[in-house]
């Protein structure tokens, strides 16, 4: 069984967008890291993750995110999130993820975060 998943990646003011699209499970995890640690590699310590087309996230995909925000918050970065479907927004309220991802409702919002730092 083949899941649907994509990343497309943009840059903005030194930021690094992901918009992630389909399912992120078990098999495609490793791939949504290896994008994390790439992104680190290249000085991106400032990240917005674009949940808009996401339509299925498992615990790894959720560890993930969050052993990457301990990470970027180790050398002053941020990892911010994005378009939320209430399916997913209420997942992340449940187990506390909300409490520790800023989530937003749009790229501009995201963006203007960071420059309040």
């Amino acid at each position: 069984m083949s899941t649907h998943f994509e990343i497309n990646k943009k840059v903005v003011d030194n930021i690094q967008i992901f918009s992630i699209i389909g399912e992120l499970d078990a098999l495609v995890a490793p791939d949504f890291k290896e994008e994390i640690d790439n992104a680190f590699k290249s000085k991106f310590v400032n990240i917005i993750i674009d949940f808009k087309e996401l339509t299925h996230i498992n615990s790894l995909g959720m560890g993930i995110l969050v052993s990457k925000l301990r990470e970027v918050k180790l050398i002053n970065g941020d990892i911010k999130l994005i378009n939320l479907s209430k399916h997913i927004n209420t997942i992340f309220e449940m187990i506390g993820l909300s409490e520790l991802f800023e989530i937003f409702t749009s790229e501009t919002e995201a963006l203007n975060s960071f420059k309040k730092k």
